[in-house]
């Protein structure tokens, strides 16, 4: 007897959603945090392509296409409570625009499994915060509207490097003990995080995009932020600099 075919259900949660933080230049991709729902869309436009020779029967032509992504965020603020996540802000600045020039956004989205789909595009952003009763989260509906065509990439976890893509905070006293949220990709089964080659007091890996780490004590100075997996360790970027005050 033949065995059956076994199947493994995808997760929605599989995406890992992305945005360009650098108006110009080299693109800086940062991990959009607090996305409670995610829908890609792709739509044909399509005319009316019948003849007579079709004897009556509908015939279509593809003429173009779009694409949107939809997103439900929860809208996040910092320990302050008042300053709020610096990629979330840079979709709600692109919202406010009042040219195509300013408001267009520079997004990618990929299968965090590293196989699969993986998408970059330029879009125009909508903004729509959902309000609710006074015991209601701050959550905001953002529109991804295409400007152009999206591109086919290699997605970004296609290698088993870990990726240091933001700290936070990124200052911190000479003698320790600050704490630090390493966000990234690749951070599951972390075995080291170093700052300029100084392991950290401690750290725990909350998830496959993010760790947190206690500093430890370093002059003052601008280091990197190191982690090491099974699969290797993280390049050297901007994005993991952190500097000693």
């Amino acid at each position: 007897m033949t065995a059956p075919v076994q199947f493994v259900t995808a997760l929605a949660r599989r995406w890992a959603i992305e945005v360009d933080v650098n108006p110009s230049g080299v693109a800086d991709w940062q991990p959009l945090i607090g996305v409670e729902d995610f829908k890609p869309q792709r739509s044909q436009r399509r005319e009316k392509d019948e003849s007579y020779e079709d004897a009556g029967a509908m015939r279509e032509a593809i003429t173009g296409s779009s694409w949107k992504n939809e997103i439900t965020l929860i809208h996040r603020a910092g320990v302050d409570g008042v300053t709020f996540n610096p990629v979330q802000e840079h979709l709600r600045v692109k919202a406010e625009a009042a040219d195509a020039l300013t408001g267009e956004a520079h997004v990618r989205w990929f299968d965090r499994s590293g196989t699969g789909e993986a998408w970059e595009g330029r879009c125009l952003v909508d903004w729509e915060p959902e309000g609710g009763d006074g015991g209601a989260r701050d959550t905001v509906k953002v529109t991804l509207n295409g400007q152009g065509a999206r591109v086919a990439i290699t997605n970004p976890n296609a290698s088993p490097l870990p990726v240091v893509a933001a700290l936070a905070p990124t200052t911190g006293g000479v003698a320790g003990g600050t704490i630090v949220e390493v966000r990234g990709r690749k951070l599951t089964g972390a075995t080291a995080v170093t700052f300029g080659g100084t392991a950290a007091t401690s750290f725990r890996v909350v998830s496959d995009t993010l760790i947190i780490a206690v500093t430890p004590a370093k002059a003052a100075s601008t280091v990197d932020v190191i982690v090491t997996t099974p699969g290797g360790s993280s390049a050297n970027t901007a994005a993991d600099n952190y500097v000693y005050v």
